[in-house]
């Protein structure tokens, strides 16, 4: 014989498992932190935006103070020639205060990535790096190869061109000490540098598309065209040749999971790139794509594709994960 339970009496309650989160890509992984919300990516991009105005501005206040206090830029003159006067500081590799305002505009970019998701609520922010939750050193490595064997050939075959044609190139005097320290700088910020583009690129606004969009060739289109329009200071070609390596970088990040082999190429590219200008021997110490024609984007497919394929293929015969476990 059964009883009803005494008043007041629940049964108990038995937790439920949370449903395991499926296998997801690194452009979907913001859908994988805990209380994710449509709207958290879009107060992320917003806050960030916020943050690097704010960081951009010191920036540049305290680099025009510099440039002033030091003589570098004229007050004196009219509109026109302080105009000409910024354009050529900003651009000129082998002046130590340009290449600074170069690099610090985009190396203080670098935390303010995490700090623009840990307050949109999308945390652990760990996600940013990759599928494993965090950069992956060896596989970064085994990236190297590929990188510069890629750089050195689209570096050197533009040159060899020229010489097939007859033509020469007057190098730009520079002055040993200046290129030294020029070096050291290349060296220590590049490497920052190009991995705060990255994380901003490749990252934020590939993650923040997937996140609303499953489609993950809007997010590279999307971040193609920021990371194209960020470079004002290239021409037709050279902005089309930027375009291209921006793609590139956007789909070895989704075909391998996370950020590292984009970042080594970008690095790599950038070292030889600002080393190669400063030290004058290519005719111009100006970053500057003037005098470039549409052989230049299409050799950029080449190179970028080829290498492309060269990291999918060794992270397949390596076994890097693309999903998240």
């Amino acid at each position: 014989m059964s009883y009803p339970p005494p008043p007041g009496f629940a049964a108990p309650i038995v937790p439920v498992a949370p449903e395991p989160i499926p296998p997801t890509p690194y452009h979907r992984m913001f859908r994988t932190v805990r209380g994710y919300a449509a709207w958290r990516p879009l107060v992320a991009v917003v806050l960030f935006a916020v943050f690097a105005g704010v960081a951009l501005t010191i920036v540049s206040v305290l680099w025009l103070v510099v440039a002033i206090l030091t003589g570098a830029l004229d007050l004196t003159g009219d509109l026109g020639s302080l105009e000409s006067d910024l354009v050529a500081q900003t651009t000129d590799v082998a002046n130590p205060l340009s290449l600074a305002l170069l690099m610090l505009s985009l190396v203080v970019l670098l935390p303010l990535v995490p700090a623009a998701m840990w307050c949109a609520g999308l945390r652990p922010v760990r996600v940013r790096h990759s599928v494993a939750g965090r950069l992956r050193w060896g596989w970064m490595a085994r990236c190297l190869v590929p990188a510069v064997v890629v750089t050195a050939v689209a570096t050197g075959l533009p040159y060899l061109f020229v010489l097939i044609a007859g033509e020469t190139v007057e190098p730009v005097p520079v002055d040993g000490g200046l290129f030294a320290l020029l070096a050291v700088m290349i060296i220590v910020l590049v490497p920052l540098q190009a991995a705060a583009e990255e994380y901003v690129f490749r990252g934020l606004i590939l993650q923040v598309m997937g996140a609303w969009l499953r489609w993950s060739w809007i997010g590279v289109v999307v971040s193609t065209l920021i990371f194209t329009v960020g470079h004002t200071q290239y021409e037709l070609w050279g902005a089309l040749s930027v375009a291209v390596m921006g793609a590139g970088f956007a789909i070895v990040t989704i075909r391998t999971g996370g950020l590292e082999a984009a970042i080594v190429l970008h690095v790599v590219n950038n070292l030889v790139a600002l080393l190669l200008l400063a030290s004058g021997i290519t005719g111009t110490t100006q970053m500057s794509s003037e005098g470039s024609g549409p052989l230049a984007p299409i050799l950029q497919v080449v190179f970028t594709t080829g290498y492309v394929l060269w990291v999918d293929r060794l992270a397949a015969r390596r076994g890097i994960a693309r999903l998240t476990a």
